[in-house]
Order: structure tokens, then C-alpha cells, then sequence
């Protein structure tokens, strides 16, 4: 089976996978695409079942050899990241940002972050509280002044098990909106009045350094544009530019936003300072 998808010059191929199409179609938003003939196109991106799990190969796979995922939730997870490579090169205009993104009130803020900063679940809980969520954790940006955020259209996704100090209101938004999970992941079907569909923009307004610390008292401090900038820069990929280029678009997006670095211990004290710093 074959999928031509909007937007990517390249097909992707899924033989013998045909769970692993509708467990993406569940997971993506404001995508297209239909299945075509075996031989139209040259596929950068190949699924298969083998003797280990769900097999997928693709240029962006480091030393060229397959992973293997058994569970096709997981296949899924780690086939957006592919995805999301394919759309930025295929746009020849977008660079990306391992980023969360949402619109607090009107201001659309970045969460630049790796892993373990709680920014898909602080993006869960805006949710909640009814923010537009652009992404959770790629972002493609759109360079200029001002830069544009502009939306991945996917679910955001969470890692299981939810933390023992989650405020009761967001575990419940979580669990009513439920979508394809494994052990290790869980997928938040938002409704469409919260999840900005593929394509959706908006000017970058903030952007926040995320400090989770056990025990923190929460608090809101500014951050110099060196200090950001540098993560920017770290987080970013998709396109290949040189450094000066890179740093120049990086730094038009630092500096015509409200950079600040939230401490905090809990979502639902994050939750509170943002909406108070930017609803």
C-alpha cells in the first residue's frame, strides 16, 4: 500500500502495515491523502511488518538500517518525526524546532525544550483550559519579522504513566479525550476548537524556557536573548543552512518576542503563571 500525502513530493510506503495508515489518520490533522499505485514516485519513507516489529527505513534515519518498533502506536510515534522532515524539506521555505506552541489568549507562545521539560503536558493543560494548541513537541517556523509559528497538525502526545501530583481537572480532560495509546504513549484527541490543523499561523509572540524542578516554587523571571537564542538554535532542524543563516532567523523570532523562564514544579502551577503572563 501506497499513500500520496499533500504537501510531500515523495509517497510513502506501508507493505503489509495497512493498521499503521489508520492509526496516522487518527493522530494527524488537516492532512490529506490517498492511496495510489506501487510505481508512481519513489517513496523516501518504507514501512514493513518483520520478524522483530513495524520496520520503517528512510533518509533521516541515522547509519541507514531500519528501526523496529512492535507496537504500532510506537511505529506511529517515531514515523511523524520522518514526517515532519519531509514536510520542512518539501515547504523549501520552513525551518523546525523541537517546540511546544499555543495561543494563550491572542499571543501565540513557543516552549523551546528537550526532553523532559513537561512541555506536552503543560500543552495538554492549556488544552484544558480552552488555548489553542499549535504543537507539543515539533513546531515548523516560518523565518521573517515577525517569524510565524505555523501548525504540524498532529495530536499531542503524552508519556505513560501521567505524573501522581496531576491536578484532577486535566487528568480528566486527558482521559475523556483519548486516542491510540501504547505502554509507553498516549495520543490527547483534542476537539478542533483547540488543535490548530495542519497549515494554521500565527505570529510568535513569547517564548518560554521551561525549568520543571520537584519541589520548585513557581515563578516567572526574564531571560537575556543570548541565553535563548542558544536554545533556539539547539532545538532547531529541517533545513540545512549554514550557521550564520540559521542564527539570523533564529534571532529576528528572539527578538521581536517576550522571552521569559518559568520554574515550576507542578503543570498546574505553569498552567497559572502563563495564562497570567499572556491570556
Amino acid at each position: 500500500m501506497w499513500i500520496k500525502v499533500k504537501g510531500l513530493n515523495n509517497p510513502i510506503a506501508f507493505d503489509g502495515v495497512p493498521n499503521l495508515v489508520k492509526i496516522l489518520d487518527k493522530v494527524l490533522r488537516g492532512w490529506t491523502f490517498q492511496d495510489i499505485k506501487k510505481g508512481k514516485g519513489t517513496p523516501l519513507i518504507r514501512l514493513k511488518a518483520g520478524a522483530r516489529g513495524y520496520e520503517r527505513r528512510s533518509p533521516w534515519i541515522k547509519g541507514g538500517d531500519a528501526i523496529v518498533f512492535p507496537d504500532p502506536v510506537d511505529a506511529v510515534c517515531d514515523l511523524l518525526l520522518d514526517l515532519e522532515h519531509a514536510y520542512i524539506k518539501d515547504s523549501h521555505n520552513l525551518l523546525a524546532l523541537h517546540a511546544a506552541g499555543a495561543k494563550i489568549g491572542s499571543n501565540l507562545v513557543v516552549f523551546p525544550s528537550t526532553h523532559g521539560a513537561g512541555k506536552s503536558l503543560l500543552t495538554a493543560a492549556l488544552a484544558q483550559s480552552g488555548h489553542r494548541v499549535f504543537a507539543d513537541d515539533q513546531l515548523p517556523i516560518l523565518p521573517g519579522s515577525p517569524t510565524i509559528a505555523v501548525a504540524p497538525g498532529f495530536l499531542p502526545r503524552l508519556r505513560n504513566p501521567l505524573p501522581d501530583d496531576l491536578d484532577q481537572n486535566i487528568l480528566d480532560f486527558i482521559e475523556s479525550h483519548s486516542g491510540p495509546q501504547s505502554a509507553q504513549f498516549r495520543y490527547v484527541d483534542l476537539p478542533e476548537e483547540v488543535l490548530a490543523p495542519l497549515g494554521e499561523q500565527a505570529p510568535i509572540q513569547g517564548i518560554v524556557l521551561l525549568n520543571r524542578v520537584f519541589g520548585a516554587s513557581p515563578k516567572m523571571e526574564p531571560v537575556s536573548e543570548a541565553e535563548v537564542l542558544k536554545t533556539c538554535v539547539l532545538q532547531s532542524f529541517g533545513r540545512s543552512l549554514n550557521a550564520i543563516e540559521l542564527i539570523d532567523h533564529l534571532h529576528n523570532m528572539v527578538k521581536d518576542a517576550v522571552c521569559v523562564k518559568l520554574t515550576y514544579s507542578t503543570v498546574k502551577q505553569a498552567q497559572a503563571l502563563l495564562q497570567e503572563k499572556f491570556a
